[in-house]
């Protein structure tokens, strides 16, 4: 059944870490999601403004800057989003519908973004 739970679905990967940006994204296709990768902030928000776009997996320290103008960019579209991240930020508070995952999530993730379909 996972192997489908995603399917038609589009999700946003903002992930700084380039093989944790690999393993979360093969894990989202593998469960049937067309996957959009950004490393960094400025190709995430042009990938923010993709028209098929259904949710966003983020971290939100991307080292030189955080996803806050990605989360804004996703909230004023209706899109929902996962934070994936190694600490919980204050920030968060802003985007209280945001589940928070911490990394690394090995189980769960797949589960949570189906969830933000529900």
């Amino acid at each position: 059944m996972e192997s489908i739970v995603l399917a038609g679905r589009s999700i946003l990967v903002v992930e700084d870490e380039p093989l944790l940006c690999l393993d979360i994204t093969r894990r989202l296709q593998d469960a049937g999601a067309n996957v959009f990768a950004a490393s960094h902030l400025e190709k995430a928000l042009g990938l923010a403004e993709h028209p098929e776009l259904s949710a966003g997996v983020l971290d939100f320290d991307l080292r030189k800057a955080d996803s806050t103008a990605i989360c804004w960019k996703l909230f004023d579209r209706r899109i929902p989003f996962v934070f994936h991240t190694g600490r919980v930020y204050s920030a968060f508070r802003q985007w209280p519908a945001a589940p928070v995952i911490l990394k690394p999530a090995n189980q769960g993730l797949i589960a949570t973004v189906a969830g933000l379909f529900r």
